[in-house]
């Protein structure tokens, strides 16, 4: 609909077009003038100028107007006013012209003031529904990351209900890591989709959600430094990387050192070949113990997220616990 209604109000863009749209005008109002001299009484030299001026107003705008305006003028001036075949200029013929031209002024501007108004009205409403449209595809991004995030959810209760019914002595500790891995899944969801952090760069993402996973597990003793490349990551899939990160860190900062304990953590996103990100995050905590012979039926929870996470970006995944506990996920920048 904006575009027909900004055709109908200038259809001549080119500029010499428009120009030599005015000049066919004005000598089309000359002839039509001559043609109906006989009909009209004495007395009317601008009759057929008026409708010229007004269309080449419409059509080419307001330049090739002004054109049209002072070729009409100067026609009717020469051709039908007394003395004819001169430019005779007295007291008379003065206010006439100065009449004309006036008329023509205020209408030219008039439909200039009208064009403007009516183009940006036009890109007022292509702005809105480009808008609307953005936030349809916002509005169902959000559903699925938060129809994912739930599914999310709803796995990590199952996995803690199956450790409950293994030691139903655990269960205050289980329902406390849910709580708190819940409350930090919907800080990250929060950060990533706020408008306010678009702009941010990856670094300053992952400094923000290290900063939320540390607040939220009370790790004050635990120190950690962060250092990532600018990568650009979609956001679905950052959002699962965080997840990854702040999983990592908590089981860091939880098991890894003694209540009380000072302790540190790295964090390094660096790129390399082929076009991928290698995460790496190692503390200077305990450590685990080497496996046992008869390895156990069951992973621990936190392991079995980090190793989903990591399926998700499609990367590769290596946990070394031999000095302190190191982390290794590598997988693409783009998928």
């Amino acid at each position: 609909m904006g575009l027909k209604q900004r055709t109908l109000t200038k259809p001549v863009r080119n500029r010499l077009a428009g120009y030599l749209l005015a000049i066919a005008l004005s000598a089309l109002a000359v002839i039509v003038r001559f043609a109906s001299d006989r009909l009209l009484p004495p007395g009317f030299p601008f009759l057929t100028f008026f409708p010229a001026v007004i269309l080449t107003a419409f059509l080419a705008g307001r330049g090739p107007a002004v054109l049209s305006a002072a070729l009409s003028l100067l026609a009717a001036w020469y051709f039908f006013i007394e003395p004819l075949g001169s430019f005779t200029l007295n007291a008379p013929v003065a206010t006439a012209l100065a009449f004309f031209a006036t008329v023509l002024l205020v209408d030219i501007l008039l439909i200039h003031g009208l064009q403007q108004r009516q183009e940006k009205l036009v890109e007022s409403q292509r702005e809105l529904a480009a808008m609307a449209e953005q936030r349809t595809l916002l509005f169902k991004e959000l559903q699925h990351r938060v129809a994912n995030n739930l599914a999310s959810i709803s796995a990590m209760l199952r996995l803690q209900r199956r450790q409950i019914e293994r030691d139903p002595a655990v269960a205050l500790g289980v329902l406390g890591s849910a709580d708190a891995r819940i409350e930090l899944m919907g800080r990250v969801h929060r950060q990533l989709y706020d408008p306010a952090a678009h702009g941010l760069s990856l670094p300053d993402q992952i400094a923000k959600v290290v900063q939320q996973a540390q607040d939220v597990a009370g790790a004050t003793d635990v120190t950690i430094f962060v250092e990532a490349v600018d990568a650009r990551i979609a956001v679905d899939r950052l959002m699962t990387l965080m997840l990854l990160i702040t999983e990592v860190l908590n089981n860091s900062m939880s098991h890894a050192f003694d209540e009380g304990q000072p302790g540190e953590v790295v964090l390094r996103l660096e790129r390399v070949a082929g076009k991928r990100l290698c995460l790496t995050i190692s503390d200077n905590g305990r450590g685990s113990c080497p496996e046992p012979a008869e390895p156990k039926p069951w992973r621990g929870l936190g392991t079995t997220i980090i190793q989903g996470l990591a399926m998700q970006l499609g990367g590769t995944l290596t946990i070394d616990g031999s000095s302190g506990m190191t982390t290794v996920l590598e997988f693409p920048e783009e998928v």
